[in-house]
């Protein structure tokens, strides 16, 4: 009898080990119903979307913001992580943010009423920033904001209440994100699993289908901080391959020396390359456009249209500066890809700019027009943003600018911002989450008292045999 209580004892404890292991192992598993999809390839992220941009009263005006499209209901929305300055140093900083149904351009749908609109102090590297909705918003196109609301408050000893989005490598070419003009950051949805759905981020309404954009690519990567005003730059391309165009450049982290007055402003004018920079300047005009209004260290990136830099030729890429305010670029390692040449008011350099690149694919184009497209003047919203963006300061002659102090790396701080309430928080998960906090406490007492109970059955039958 005592060998039969025994191994029923033992079996009891057993079970009840596994089931507490697996009480706790449903807990942690993720929910079946939802899946987390990101716009940037996993372990890639790091600082470079920086939000700190001041106006001449010290209020920030720094903002940027991603438009996409979903094939499935969403179920929240967040980052990775959010950088920002410490509050010992007065750098802590918040942001606000936001998200919008879309409703026909950009302009239009922020004037709409926010269904997500949270306000997160950081302090430090802040992880999981994250919004769960009290219920699913329909699958749809979207607009995901954030601002920093904290403005410089006469800090003027250093970098003033900052905060910084991550970036990354990033999967999705402009036909599918679109992101305004401070640069492409890193985000993820929570998407309601839907049958048949593979690809939860589509093509934006309206986005261009006969042109296949590549992957964004970096030509020349940037080498220390030294910037070069812009006045007359040209940028001369190598022939662009069989079947293709040249989609985009992107002049990384290009800076203003901290101007706010909205003047930094830049012409674009592309011409056939023949070998020569001053007959080339002279001849056909076959792209031309504006940025304006260049936010500071945010990428130059100038789009052009889907036929002007066709395959089969090279061209002349001329930047003017066209007001007041500054304009430059960062100078970028030694190393330039075969056929790129750069010049300063028509004379070449040996020097390189931080450079990106972006080409499409789009097949046979038959023959080559003999009028030239003109785009309309446009502010042109970068697709991605190098990493460590420093402030910069008035230029002398070739200046050189100073950069924020470094925050924590990612990971090794344990703020994060507080659980919030209403649409976009998620603290109507906590009475539920309680619950499933007490589940595994009540199997563990309920496998004590079984074990107890088996203790005292065999002491019991010991007593009866003496």
């Amino acid at each position: 009898m005592k060998k039969i209580i025994s191994m029923i004892t033992a079996v009891i404890m057993v079970l009840s080990l596994i089931g507490t292991a697996f009480v706790f192992a449903e807990e942690a598993a993720e929910d079946p119903t939802t899946v987390r999809v990101t716009n940037y390839e996993e372990n890639s992220i790091s600082p470079s979307v920086w939000l700190n941009t001041f106006n001449s009263d010290d209020e920030c005006v720094g903002t940027d913001y991603v438009i996409f499209n979903t094939a499935a209901d969403l179920k929240g929305i967040g980052l990775p992580v959010v950088y920002a300055g410490k509050p010992e140093n007065d750098q802590d900083a918040s942001v606000r943010f936001e998200l919008f149904a879309w409703d026909t351009d950009a302009a239009k749908t922020l004037q709409g009423t926010a269904l997500l609109n949270e306000e997160v102090h950081f302090t430090g590297d802040t992880q999981n920033v994250e919004f769960k909705f009290e219920s699913p918003l329909a699958k749809g196109q979207y607009l995901f904001r954030a601002s920093q609301t904290t403005g410089k408050e006469g800090n003027y000893e250093s970098v003033s209440h900052y905060s910084v989005l991550p970036q990354g490598d990033f999967k999705y070419s402009p036909t599918v994100m679109e992101y305004d003009t401070k640069g492409a950051f890193a985000f993820f949805v929570d998407f309601q699993v839907t049958d048949g759905v593979t690809n939860y981020f589509v093509g934006l309404q309206g986005s261009a289908t006969d042109i296949e954009i590549q992957k964004e690519k970096t030509l020349i990567a940037r080498n220390g901080d030294t910037p070069h005003e812009i006045i007359e730059f040209g940028i001369v391309t190598p022939e662009i391959p069989a079947e293709q165009v040249l989609y985009s450049i992107n002049l990384s982290n290009s800076p203003t020396w901290n101007n706010t007055n909205g003047d930094s402003d830049v012409e674009v004018s592309v011409y056939k390359w023949t070998g020569d920079y001053d007959e080339s300047v002279v001849g056909q005009e076959v792209f031309n456009c504006e940025v304006l209004d260049h936010a500071d260290n945010s990428n130059l990136v100038i789009k052009f249209d889907g036929s002007s830099l066709r395959y089969g030729r090279r061209y002349l890429i001329v930047i003017y500066q066209s007001n007041s305010g500054k304009v430059g670029y960062w100078q970028g390692v030694d190393d330039r890809p075969e056929g790129w040449e750069f010049y300063e008011n028509g004379v070449e350099v040996d020097y390189n700019p931080a450079m990106k690149c972006t080409y499409a694919i789009v097949g046979d184009l038959g023959p080559e027009p003999t009028e030239a497209p003109t785009a309309e003047p446009t502010e042109v919203p970068p697709t991605e943003v190098p990493t460590e963006v420093p402030v910069t300061e008035a230029p002398t002659d070739a200046p050189a600018t100073d950069k924020p102090a470094e925050t924590e790396k990612a990971g090794e701080a344990t703020d994060k911002p507080a659980a919030t309430e209403g649409q976009g928080g998620n603290s109507g998960d906590k009475t539920q989450e309680e619950k499933k906090n007490i589940v595994p406490v009540i199997v563990i007492i309920a496998c004590a008292v079984v074990v107890l109970a088996c203790v005292a059955v065999i002491l019991l039958t010991k007593k009866k045999k003496k």
